[in-house]
């Protein structure tokens, strides 16, 4: 499988780290960071590019998921999720990615190297990267309603409104 990886400069280490990790795991790894550190760079642009990755991937039936570190990972799971076709998920907890997989078909994991040890980050990866969408009908029906919304601003043809 192929890993899409970037990081701004408060995940810059971590990631790294993890870069030969998932090498040496024997996962392709992609690196959409900066080629070196560099203290001004911001999350947002990473976040988006590991996004937009690992949807072309999708697009192109090509077997990929994206990991993003930053500090806490809380903006950056806000950028990846702006990314047409990003399903994004903060990694909190292995229950929560492995429930993320299986029942949202989540596709990025986002880690935050200020609020995690580095083993924690790995058991999060590993429980992302090894547990498949079950594709069962709801929720199948349930992303593919939040990708209508996402590309219409409907979902089965009914306008949602907002709220006033």
């Amino acid at each position: 499988m192929l890993v899409h990886l970037g990081a701004d400069y408060l995940g810059y280490e971590r990631a790294r780290t993890l870069e030969a990790w998932l090498a040496e795991a024997g996962y392709e790894v992609r690196w959409h960071g900066a080629p070196e550190y560099d203290h001004e760079d911001d999350y947002p642009v990473y976040s988006i590019r590991v996004g937009h990755a690992v949807v072309q991937d999708e697009d192109n039936t090509v077997m990929s998921r994206g990991v993003v570190v930053g500090g806490s990972g809380s903006a950056e799971t806000i950028v990846a999720n702006k990314v047409r076709g990003g399903r994004a998920i903060a990694g909190v907890s292995v229950s929560a990615v492995t429930d993320a997989r299986q029942h949202a078909d989540a596709n990025i994991l986002v880690l935050g190297a200020n609020e995690q040890p580095l083993e924690l980050s790995q058991a999060l990866i590993m429980a992302f990267l090894n547990t498949d969408f079950l594709n069962i009908l709801d929720d199948a029906r349930r992303v593919i309603n939040t990708a209508e919304f996402e590309n219409s601003g409907t979902i089965e043809g009914w306008l949602i409104e907002e709220a006033e």
